[in-house]
């Protein structure tokens, strides 16, 4: 199973804000594979109930640049990144009231849960 998470850096510090990430961690099953770069620089939010196409589409790019992945485990979610998610049919795991720091500990914490 693939598994990508929001993370600050190589440190694979949690980043709380899904769309906003720097980077995501992309693990195979328990096992950190690598980092890819988010493409945040040209992310902007029109307002909270923004439905323009250029933003839906710019979510559905940010996904697309994750490859064939399975899962993302999240701390927090916007609904057009996250709608981008369902539709390649990649689960999302949220985790709101989560205290982890480190995406290993998330990632244990759900492979666990699984079992």
């Amino acid at each position: 199973m693939k598994i990508a998470i929001p993370v600050k850096d190589e440190s694979l510090e949690i980043f709380p804000k899904t769309g906003k990430t720097p980077y995501f961690a992309i693990f195979n099953d328990s096992t950190f594979s690598h980092l890819i770069k988010n493409l945040v620089g040209n992310h902007e939010h029109e307002d909270e109930e923004s439905t323009s196409i250029d933003h839906v589409e710019f979510h559905r790019k940010q996904v697309e640049t994750l490859g064939d992945i399975d899962a993302a485990l999240v701390v927090l979610i916007g609904k057009h990144i996250k709608k981008a998610f369902e539709e390649k049919d990649i689960q999302v795991i949220e985790f709101p009231q989560s205290n982890f720091k480190n995406a290993k500990e998330l990632l244990q914490v759900y492979l666990n849960s699984k079992k």
